[in-house]
């Protein structure tokens, strides 16, 4: 019985993976908070979404794209699901970039460091991107007391931590 109970619904979803859907049944259907972040970041940057990560920064939830842009250019955006509004923007670059080596006036140990300070654990990735123009080292840090990433990330500049989030989860690969 229930491996027929199994086959109808397995049938049923077949059939209605061949239904046609208007675009207002699409955007009916699009009413998450993260359908509607991956809204606001799709119509803010064309492109592949390569990673989405759920945060939380300050008490406040946040989903964090990484996406690859039609120009080739990986961006990296917050959104927050409560308004849909967009912050935190951060153009990825390579740890040797040029301008971002010229831009620094830290090292990357001295960033990691400092971060490791404020947040015991392992670094377990690390980015190096331009928020405006301001330098910023990444650090995700797992904490084995905590049992989750945390992302920590220091101006380049000053080697101040501008902002910390705990990673509830993520999907894809932004590295």
């Amino acid at each position: 019985m229930k491996k027929l109970l199994l086959g109808i619904t397995l049938t049923g979803l077949s059939l209605n993976g061949y239904t046609v859907h208007s675009e207002d049944d699409i955007k009916k259907a699009l009413t998450t908070d993260l359908d509607k972040c991956f809204i606001a970041t799709h119509q803010k940057y064309e492109g592949h979404i390569v990673s989405l990560e759920r945060e939380v920064e300050d008490g406040k939830p946040i989903y964090e794209f990484d996406i690859k842009t039609k120009d080739g250019k990986r961006v990296e955006i917050e959104c927050n699901p409560l308004t849909g509004e967009l912050s935190d923007e951060e153009f990825e670059v390579d740890k040797n970039d040029k301008k971002f080596k010229q831009a620094v006036k830290i090292s990357a140990k001295e960033a990691e460091k400092i971060a490791l300070e404020n947040t015991p654990g392992k670094v377990v990735e690390r980015e190096y991107a331009f928020e405006g123009d301001t330098p910023v080292y990444e650090f995700d840090i797992y904490s084995k007391d905590k049992g989750h990433e945390i992302e920590v990330e220091i101006n380049g500049l000053t080697g101040e931590i501008m902002e910390t989030e705990i990673e509830i989860y993520d999907i894809g690969n932004d590295s």
